[in-house]
């Protein structure tokens, strides 16, 4: 049951495919005929996956065909990080006309994705996510970066892929916790602008999960769309695509935590989610009852809901004072109306903000 999504923004169109066999039967001619092409891929990518593309590619007759693995932490995600790519394209002479694929999560969409629309001032981009996480979230929408001092992709660039691949396939090799990381932004895109997608997670999630492929490529299909419709509409974050964010001023704050040391971006995310519903209902916008079955949702998702005995507030308001979205000295929460909408909140007193971490 293939599905498919044509984003529109600004600068570009692209198709997001979504689909099982993908990286042994998508017809990549179009883009890589008689081209020079790197794919970057992420070193927890089984070697399988790898090879089945190259196999695939080969028959499109590309002018250069090359892999190189990469290493994906956050640590790694930095300016020594990226550079051995650029060495890679530097020493084998890729041109202005050449392809570059990325092969893995979100840190690896986000690293290839910076290099592509900097290397000789941009060049095509094809995004494969081989993760739940990254294929309804980092892979869709330009959004590409590294870390720097401490501060999360404080260095990007709003950029678009030439297409992105969904193949359902690869989050065969993905653990329990890995594919709870992806629901955790799938759950956020219902929460920001569907409810009745919410109301199918609800239902799927407390019942065992996605069961089978068909459920899977739709859920899949359901939460890209929302994004995809966001960031068609705002291309680099001047309005709604601001939305996007619920959830994740919390999380990437307590991602600087030393308290949540360990803790992945996906878990943050889910935690993060729940202390903006809280912050919801104390600013009474929503009711007690939603934010219950939003803490449960979270919970049955298998991610966190509570903080750590030893959660350290003074570091997580530092880490709160670097955050990107900060505009005109106010750091701006999404916080819900009710479950399937959303809206930006500013002006938050601190004694507003202790409250919303009492979850």
């Amino acid at each position: 049951m293939s599905k498919s999504i044509l984003v529109r923004t600004a600068s570009s169109s692209y198709e997001v495919l979504i689909d099982k066999s993908l990286l042994k039967s998508y017809n990549f001619q179009w883009l890589i005929e008689n081209k020079q092409i790197l794919v970057v891929k992420d070193s927890e990518v089984p070697e399988k996956f790898l090879n089945n593309l190259k196999k695939n590619l080969a028959q499109s007759e590309p002018k250069n065909l090359i892999s190189f693995e990469i290493q994906t932490s956050e640590e790694n995600k930095s300016i020594e990080g990226i550079k051995p790519i650029y060495e890679v394209l530097n020493q084998n002479k890729f041109n202005r006309d050449c392809v570059i694929i990325s092969l893995g999560g979100g840190i690896t969409t986000d690293m290839t994705g910076f290099v592509a629309s900097s290397y000789l001032r941009g060049v095509d981009l094809i995004q494969i996510p081989s993760t739940l996480l990254s294929q309804v979230d980092a892979a869709i929408g330009g959004k590409t970066g590294i870390n720097f001092q401490g501060a999360k992709n404080n260095i990007g660039a709003f950029y678009q892929p030439n297409l992105v691949l969904i193949d359902i396939d690869l989050l065969s090799s993905l653990g329990k916790s890995e594919i709870s990381e992806g629901l955790a932004e799938i759950i956020k895109h219902s929460l920001i602008a569907d409810k009745s997608l919410f109301e199918e997670l609800e239902q799927k999630i407390t019942n065992g999960s996605i069961t089978n492929d068909d459920d899977l490529i739709k859920i899949i299909y359901d939460s890209s769309l929302i994004k995809s419709s966001i960031v068609s509409s705002d291309e680099k974050e001047k309005g709604d695509r601001a939305l996007l964010n619920f959830g994740h001023t919390f999380g990437h704050a307590f991602e600087s935590s030393m308290a949540l040391k360990g803790f992945t971006h996906g878990q943050a995310v889910g935690l993060g989610m729940v202390c903006a519903s809280k912050l919801s209902l104390v600013l009474g916008k929503i009711e007690n009852e939603e934010y219950e079955r939003i803490k449960k949702i979270v919970k049955s998702a298998g991610l966190p809901t509570k903080l750590p005995t030893n959660f350290d507030y003074i570091e997580f308001k530092e880490a709160m004072s670097r955050d990107k979205k900060i505009l005109s000295d106010k750091l701006r929460f999404i916080t819900l109306n009710s479950i399937g909408r959303a809206q930006i909140s500013e002006n938050i007193d601190e004694n507003t903000l202790i409250e919303s971490l009492k979850i």
